[in-house]
């Protein structure tokens, strides 16, 4: 059995957070309250509703 990928985050990283489904605001703003709590000096980003996402350089 292969354990999970780790994840490193550090002061200063930025992070988005998709859902496909759909979340209230409160939702969401219960999300990324929790994660900024677990880790200070990230920021994060948390959108419902997305079912693909697109990056350009």
């Amino acid at each position: 059995m292969t354990a999970p990928a780790l994840i490193v985050l550090r002061p200063g990283d930025k992070v988005l957070a998709t859902f496909a489904q759909e979340l209230s605001d409160e939702e969401t703003q219960a999300i990324a309250s929790t994660l900024r709590r677990s880790f200070p000096g990230v920021t994060f980003t948390v959108m419902s509703g997305v079912t693909t996402i697109c990056v350009q350089s």
